[in-house]
C-alpha cells in the first residue's frame, strides 16, 4: 500500500533554518546522513503527519512543535549518534504495534532528561525500532524499573516509516 505524499521544496532560508535547527538538536545524525547548508529540503506531507526529506533522505519528522530524526536516519548514524535506550526481546512486539515503553523492558540506556528525544534499539543494537519522547529520565528508568519510561512517537511500520519508505524510492536511495 503506498501513501499519497505531497512534495514541497523549503526556500532556501527555510530551508538554512531547518538545517541549523536540526543538526543543533542532532549534530551526529547531520554527520553521518551527509546535511550540509545547501542541502535541499523538501517537506513530505501527508495526512496529519510532515517529514522532512533532505537530499533525498527521509531525515526528520515533526511531533507537535519537536522536531525528531526518522528511523531511517537513525540507522543510518547508528545508536551512539542520539539519546537511546535498548529494549529486551519481549518490548519488541509491542513497541512495533505502537506501544510506549515500558520501563522493565529497557536493558540499558544513555544519558537523557525528561522530555529528551530517544531512539528505542532493538538488543543487537543495529535496529532502531522507535522514536520515542523521555516521561522520565534515564536514572529514573534504571532506579524505578517500573511504570511508563518513553512515549512513542513513531516505529517501524507506522505512517511515517511507510512515507520513509516512499521517499527513498522516490529520490532512488533504495
Amino acid at each position: 500500500m503506498s501513501i499519497k505524499i505531497a512534495y514541497n521544496a523549503l526556500r532556501r532560508k527555510d530551508s538554512k533554518l531547518l538545517i541549523e535547527r536540526f543538526c543543533e538538536l542532532y549534530p551526529k545524525v547531520c554527520l553521518s546522513i551527509g546535511v550540509s547548508p545547501t542541502s535541499l529540503v523538501y517537506v513530505a506531507v501527508f495526512d496529519s503527519e510532515v517529514v522532512y526529506v533532505v537530499d533525498g533522505v527521509p531525515a526528520a519528522f515533526k511531533s507537535g512543535e519537536m522536531l525528531a530524526p526518522t528511523l531511517v536516519s537513525a540507522r543510518m548514524a547508528g545508536i551512539e549518534a542520539s539519546h537511546y535506550a535498548v529494549v529486551d526481546e519481549g518490548a519488541v512486539k509491542p513497541i512495533l504495534n505502537g506501544a510506549d515503553v515500558m520501563a522493565p523492558g529497557i536493558l540499558r540506556v544513555s544519558d537523557f532528561n525528561v522530555g529528551a528525544i530517544v531512539v528505542v534499539w532493538s538488543r543487537d543494537e543495529k535496529t532502531p525500532l522507535a522514536v520515542t519522547q523521555a516521561l522520565m529520565s534515564s536514572s529514573e528508568v534504571v532506579s524505578k524499573r517500573r511504570g511508563k519510561a518513553l512515549k512513542n512517537l513513531h516505529y517501524a511500520g507506522d505512517d511515517i516509516w511507510k512515507a520513509s519508505l516512499e521517499v527513498l524510492k522516490k529520490f532512488g536511495k533504495v
